[in-house]
């Protein structure tokens, strides 16, 4: 009897120390990569404290019995097993994963015969079960939380891109535009900017920066300054490319990262267009009696060569018509599904240009609509950007 008295402080005493390092140990960080070895150490500390149950095995089980993880400690197979005891508990209803499962499982053998030995035991099985789950749910609240904030700053940063884009519709005597911008992520590389050098020229410009998100992000910005401080100087679309691909030649290369770049200038005097191209797709030209992808010689993608020169080309804009400027991930949508070159392109825009009874406006805004319907219906793998150049005959420029 006095025995069972001493065993039952001792475990009284167990117990209380149990609870306070369970207080202590819900102070120290922990997350997914430290779980594991975090859960070993708290089950060799209940193992020891509870004066060595003869077999104790802990595991993380799903809703339909697999084991993803299991601890155990002791030898099941002992010739003083009394008793044994299994308890259950949910983690979560929501999730089912190996990081966090259905149920944590406790199975237990013992040499305890004493009623309230028994009882104090059971009371250790259940707050180690619960110790388990707290911190399971810690984890999965911590990467939620950083999750979310990581969300919170890609959307910022998504946001401030986005003002980035031209959102007027510029409109000259004789040409307008829009854009369609689709990141495949939050933030994206692609870049589009159009500008007005002076009453004469306006600059056009599509580009696309080798990778995809923050990073890629980073340099569409670092574009923009470039971009503003060579027109100060600069009409000319080669010699635009070649002073950016001097401006930024060296960060490219600390980043291992590249550009392509198309750059399209518009003479409202002459009433043309003159495009260099640097490694970038070339542009689609859509009038009633041609639709082509304009023939364009061109150099390498920025941050390839220190030396890189570029090709001018020239098109007189002749009749009514689109140019569409764009990035290789409106080529590439849909790949899977249906091949979708630059010809299918061609004829399925050419289709939505004349229709009987449109105005400019309305052809414009039915093709920007068809690009937004087709990249969404599409399985979308690059970002996507699209600037559309709609331009009149100068015959009809000459009667205004």
């Amino acid at each position: 009897m006095n025995h069972q008295l001493v065993k039952l402080m001792e475990l009284k005493q167990n117990y209380e120390y149990l609870v306070m390092t369970s207080n202590e140990q819900s102070k120290r960080q922990v997350n997914y990569e430290s779980l594991m070895p975090f859960i070993e150490e708290l089950v060799d500390t209940w193992f020891v404290k509870m004066d060595k149950p003869c077999f104790l095995s802990i595991s993380f089980e799903s809703a339909l019995g697999v084991v993803y993880f299991r601890i155990e400690r002791g030898n099941k197979e002992s010739a003083k097993v009394q008793r044994e005891v299994e308890e259950r508990i949910v983690v979560s209803e929501q999730c089912d994963t190996a990081q966090t499962p259905r149920y944590v499982r406790l199975f237990a053998q013992s040499n305890v015969n004493n009623r309230e030995l028994k009882e104090l035991e059971k009371s250790f099985y259940g707050l180690l079960l619960v110790n388990i789950r707290a911190l399971i749910l810690r984890c999965q609240q911590d990467q939620s939380s950083g999750q979310r904030e990581i969300e919170m700053e890609m959307k910022l940063a998504r946001r401030m891109q986005s003002m980035l884009i031209p959102t007027e519709k510029l409109q000259l005597t004789s040409l307008r535009t829009r854009t369609v911008y689709v990141p495949v992520d939050y933030v994206g590389g692609d870049y589009i900017d159009y500008r007005q050098i002076n009453d004469r020229y306006t600059c056009f410009i599509i580009a696309d920066v080798s990778g995809h998100g923050f990073l890629a992000s980073i340099w569409a910005t670092g574009i923009r300054i470039a971009v503003r401080q060579v027109l100060q100087s600069s009409y000319l679309p080669d010699e635009i490319l070649e002073k950016l691909n001097q401006l930024l030649y060296a960060d490219l290369v600390k980043t291992r990262s590249y550009i392509t770049m198309l750059v399209a200038v518009y003479d409202e005097v002459e009433h043309k267009i003159r495009f260099s191209r640097a490694g970038h797709p070339q542009p689609f030209y859509l009038s009633k009696s041609n639709q082509t992808v304009l023939a364009c010689r061109g150099g390498v993608g920025l941050g390839l060569s220190p030396d890189s020169t570029y090709q001018m080309e020239e098109v007189p804009l002749e009749e009514e018509g689109m140019l569409l400027l764009y990035t290789d991930g409106l080529i590439d949508t849909g790949r899977k599904d249906e091949f979708r070159g630059s010809r299918h392109w061609l004829e399925e825009l050419t289709s939505l240009l004349h229709m009987p009874g449109d105005s400019k406006q309305e052809s414009m805004d039915r093709v920007e609509s068809y690009l937004m319907e087709i990249t969404q219906q599409r399985q979308q793998t690059d970002d996507i950007s699209v600037l559309i150049l709609q331009f009149e005959p100068e015959e009809s420029i000459a009667l205004v």
